[in-house]
C-alpha cells in the first residue's frame, strides 16, 4: 500500500506532521497536527492501518517517511495522535538536511522527526566519521545527547572490529548549530587501549572546514637547539581571515613566537608570517627573527598591484631553526598591467644575501625598474611593430649607483612558403643611456649606445610515418633550423655599465634567442649564424622522444661573453639535449654542452623520473665547468635524488640525498616514514645537513607529527592555500 502527497484531508497520515491549524479540526473536536505546506511529505509502507478509537496509526513493512529533507526508514512505525509521538522499530535509518545519517534499533520521535529518544544509535557525520551510543536523545532540533558513546573516524570490519583510535565518553553532546562535539568523562584509546583521560574535551565536527582551536603539534629534535615542540593555535577571525600563533619551545634555545595571518578581500589577498625570539645562537643575546609577507590586489582593467617581502635578521637564522635553506631573500613591490596589445610592469626590488662571503653593502636596491611594451601593428609589411621602454636604477650602500634608460622599436613577420619552409624576418633598433655613479672618489659618467639588430630565421619541419603490422604508427619530425643575425661591433665599451648580463646560460632553450645575454645591458655584437637540428618521435600519446643539437658560428671571437659561457669562441660550444618518456612510468632528460676544443664536456645535466608502483624515484646529476665571471671559481659536480617506496596503501618510506662529487662529501641526507589512512596520519623524519658556517655547524634533525583526523589536524582552508613558516614533513628533504 502506498500513500503520498501533501496529505490534505487525509486524517490518517496528517498525524505524522505536527499540530494542525484551526480549520483542520473535525466537527467532533478531533485534532490533527499542523501541516507545513512548504515541506513535501509522503509515507510509503507495505501495510497501513488506523485505530479510530485509540487514534493510532500503524505502518509496517519497508516503511519510509519523507518530510522535506528529513527521511525515516524502519520496519514498523506507530504514530499516537494523543501524545503526538512517533515510535519506530527495526533497522531504523534517519537522515537530516545536514547530511547526518543515524542508524538505530528503536526511536521515539516527535512528528517532525527532529526531537526524540533513540536507543542503539550509530551516527555517520560524514563518509567516515561515526558516533555510536547506547542511548541518544534529540533536543531542540539542535543537540544530540549520547550516553556511553564512542567517536571515531576509523573504518572497521568483522576481521578488525576495534578502530585504530577512538574516544569513549560517559556523555557526548553534538551541537549541530555550532557544529561542535563535547565530551564528558572521556578517554582516548589506541587499538582499544586507553592512553589518555580528561574530564572534558571538545572539537569541531567533521563538517567544519575552519574552526578556532589548537592544531596538531610538531615534535622535533636537533643537535642545534635540542628537543623542540610547536603547538599551533588557529583563530578564525571571520569568513575571510584567520590567524595562527605558534610557540616553538626548545630545550637548548629560548622559545620563538611564530605568527601567520591570512586574509582574502573581494579584489585580492594578504598573507603575513614572521617569527621573533631573543637568543644568543649567533654569539650575542639579541632579538632575532624573520618576516615574510605577500599581497596581490586587482585594480580592474587588467591592472594589479602587490608585494612580496622577505627579511631575516641574521644570515643563519632561518637555517639554524630549520625554517629554510635559502641563501638569498628577494623582495619586491609592484604594479603591473596586462592588456590586449601591451603591458607595463613597475617595481622596486631588494635582495638580502644570506651567504657569508657576499658583502651586503654591495648588493643593490633596484628602485625603480620599469618595463612597458606596446604592439603597434604593421599596415605596410604585414608583420608586427612593437615599442618597448625600460629603465632601472640600482642603489648601493657600499659601491657605485647605476641607472639605465632604454627605448626600442622592433618588427617581425613570419611567412610559410608553399614547400613548408617557415621564414621569420625580424629587426630592432634600441637606444640605451647609462649612468654610472662611480665608486667612492670617482666621477659620475653618462654613456649612450645605439643597438640595432636584424635577422632571418628559417625552419623546415619534415614529417614522416612508420606503419607496423600490429597497427602502431610512429610519427617522425625532423626540423633543421637556421638563423642569421647581423649587428654592429662596439656595443660593449668599457664605459657601458653591465649589471644584468654577467651570467649567461647557453643551452637548447635559448640557442635561437636574438640576444644570448640574459639582460639588456649586454649587447651581442657582430654577425653570426645559429644552427640547430631537432628530431621528435611520437607514438600516440604515451611514448615520445625529442632531441636537439646546435651551435653558434661567428667570424671572430665574441669577447663580450665570459670564458665559461660557451659563447666566447668564434665557434661556440655544441649544445645538445634529448628527452624520452613512456607515460606514466618513466621520463629521462639529458642536457649537455661540449667545448669547441677537443669536445670537452663543460656542462652535463641528467634527470630521471621513475614511477613504477610501488616505487617513485627522482634522480639528478649535474656538472658545471668553472666560470669565475659567474662567481663559480671551481668545477661543480653533484648528484641528488629522492625515493618513495609505498610498502602498503598506508605505509611509505621516503629518502633523499645530495652529494658533492667534486668535494667528495655529502650536502644533505635524510629520510622519512609516513602512515596515512582515513583516520590517522603519522610522519617521522631524520635529516642531516653537512654544511658548516661561522655560526651554524653541521647538524642532525629529527621530527615527528601525529595527526588524528578531525581532531585539530586541519581547519585552515582559506583559499588560496598559503604555506606557513615551516616546511612540512613531506618537504623535509628540500
Amino acid at each position: 500500500m502506498r500513500l503520498t502527497g501533501v496529505f490534505a484531508g487525509v486524517a490518517v497520515v496528517l498525524g505524522l506532521l505536527g499540530p494542525a491549524p484551526a480549520d483542520a479540526q473535525g466537527t467532533q473536536g478531533e485534532h490533527f497536527p499542523e501541516i507545513d505546506r512548504d515541506q513535501p511529505v509522503s509515507l510509503v509502507a507495505d501495510e497501513v492501518s488506523y485505530d479510530n478509537a485509540a487514534r493510532r496509526l500503524t505502518a509496517s513493512g519497508n516503511v519510509e517517511v519523507f518530510y522535506g529533507a528529513r527521511t525515516l526508514t524502519a520496519e514498523r512505525i506507530v504514530y499516537d495522535a494523543l501524545t503526538e509521538r512517533l515510535r519506530a522499530e527495526g533497522d531504523i535509518v534517519l537522515r537530516d538536511d545536514t547530511g547526518t545519517t543515524v542508524f538505530a534499533d528503536m526511536a521515539d520521535l516527535d512528528p517532525d522527526l527532529r526531537d526524540g529518544l533513540i536507543s542503539g544509535a550509530k551516527a555517520m557525520l560524514n563518509r567516515h566519521t561515526r558516533l555510536s551510543a547506547v542511548e541518544a536523545r534529540r533536543i531542540e532540533d539542535r543537540y544530540n545527547i549520547l550516553s556511553k558513546a564512542t567517536y571515531s573516524p576509523c573504518d572497521v570490519c568483522e576481521a578488525e572490529p576495534t578502530p585504530l583510535w577512538r574516544i569513549r565518553a560517559r556523555r557526548v553532546i553534538h551541537d549541530q548549530q555550532e557544529r561542535m562535539i563535547h565530551y564528558e568523562d572521556a578517554r582516548l584509546e589506541f587499538f582499544g587501549v586507553p592512553v589518555l583521560w580528561t574530564p572534558y574535551f571538545s572539537h569541531p565536527d567533521p563538517t567544519v572546514d575552519r574552526k578556532t582551536g589548537f592544531l596538531a603539534p610538531d615534535f622535533s629534535s636537533s643537535s642545534k637547539y635540542g628537543l623542540g615542540v610547536r603547538v599551533p593555535f588557529y583563530w578564525v577571525i571571520d569568513d575571510h581571515s584567520d590567524l595562527t600563533l605558534t610557540p616553538f619551545v626548545m630545550t637548548d634555545e629560548k622559545p620563538i613566537g611564530i605568527l601567520e595571518y591570512r586574509r582574502r578581500f573581494s579584489n585580492g589577498r594578504v598573507h603575513f608570517e614572521g617569527s621573533l625570539t631573543q637568543s644568543d645562537f649567533a654569539g650575542s643575546d639579541e632579538i632575532h627573527g624573520n618576516v615574510s609577507t605577500r599581497g596581490d590586489f586587482d585594480l580592474g582593467g587588467g591592472v594589479d598591484w602587490g608585494w612580496d617581502v622577505n627579511f631575516a635578521s641574521d644570515d643563519d637564522f632561518l637555517r639554524f631553526y630549520d625554517f629554510s635553506d635559502a641563501d638569498r631573500l628577494d623582495s619586491d613591490l609592484f604594479i603591473r598591467g596586462y592588456r590586449e596589445g601591451g603591458f607595463f610592469d613597475i617595481r622596486a626590488i631588494r635582495f638580502q644575501s644570506l651567504r657569508p662571503d657576499e658583502p651586503a653593502g654591495r648588493i643593490p636596491l633596484v628602485l625603480p625598474r620599469i618595463v612597458a611594451r606596446r604592439d603597434l601593428g604593421d599596415p605596410w609589411l604585414g608583420g608586427m611593430f612593437g615599442a618597448t621602454v625600460s629603465t632601472q636604477t640600482l642603489r648601493r650602500d657600499n659601491g657605485r649607483d647605476t641607472a639605465r634608460l632604454s627605448v626600442g622599436l622592433d618588427w617581425e613577420r613570419t611567412h610559410v612558403l608553399p614547400v613548408g619552409l617557415a621564414v621569420e624576418g625580424f629587426g630592432s633598433l634600441r637606444g640605451d643611456l647609462f649612468y654610472d655613479g662611480g665608486a667612492a672618489g670617482a666621477q659620475d659618467d653618462l654613456e649612450g649606445r645605439i643597438a640595432p639588430r636584424a635577422g632571418v630565421k628559417l625552419r623546415l619541419p619534415l614529417i614522416g610515418e612508420t606503419d607496423f603490422a600490429d597497427g602502431r604508427v610512429l610519427t617522425h619530425v625532423i626540423e633543421p633550423i637556421a638563423q642569421a643575425v647581423v649587428a654592429p661591433h662596439g656595443g660593449n665599451g668599457p664605459d657601458i655599465v653591465n649589471e644584468d648580463s654577467l651570467i649567461t646560460e647557453f643551452d637548447e632553450t635559448n640557442l635561437f634567442d636574438r640576444n644570448h645575454f640574459s639582460g639588456i645591458d649586454g649587447f651581442e655584437e657582430g654577425p653570426r649564424l645559429d644552427l640547430g637540428l631537432r628530431y621528435a618521435l611520437m607514438q600516440g600519446g604515451r611514448f615520445g622522444f625529442d632531441g636537439m643539437v646546435g651551435r653558434v658560428l661567428r667570424l671572430e671571437d665574441a669577447t663580450e661573453f665570459g670564458a665559461g659561457s660557451g659563447l666566447r669562441e668564434a665557434e661556440s660550444d655544441w649544445i645538445a639535449a634529448w628527452s624520452a618518456r613512456y607515460d606514466p612510468y618513466v621520463t629521462i632528460r639529458h642536457r649537455f654542452r661540449l667545448g669547441s676544443e677537443a669536445l670537452s664536456i663543460t656542462r652535463n645535466d641528467f634527470a630521471l623520473d621513475l614511477a613504477v608502483d610501488p616505487v617513485r624515484l627522482s634522480a639528478n646529476y649535474i656538472f658545471l665547468d668553472s666560470d669565475p665571471v659567474a662567481l663559480q671559481p671551481r668545477d661543480r659536480e653533484e648528484i641528488s635524488g629522492r625515493l618513495r617506496l609505498a610498502l602498503t596503501p598506508e605505509w611509505s618510506l621516503n629518502g633523499f640525498v645530495r652529494h658533492d662529487l667534486e668535494r667528495e662529501e655529502f650536502v644533505l641526507l635524510g629520510g622519512s616514514v609516513r602512515f596515512v589512512n582515513e583516520c590517522c596520519s603519522l610522519s617521522a623524519f631524520v635529516r642531516r645537513d653537512f654544511t658548516d658556517t661561522e655560526t651554524v655547524e653541521a647538524s642532525t634533525s629529527f621530527g615527528v607529527r601525529v595527526e588524528l583526523m578531525t581532531l585539530g589536524g586541519g581547519g585552515r582552508s582559506l583559499e588560496p592555500d598559503l604555506p606557513g613558516v615551516f616546511a612540512t614533513l613531506d618537504d623535509a628533504g628540500r
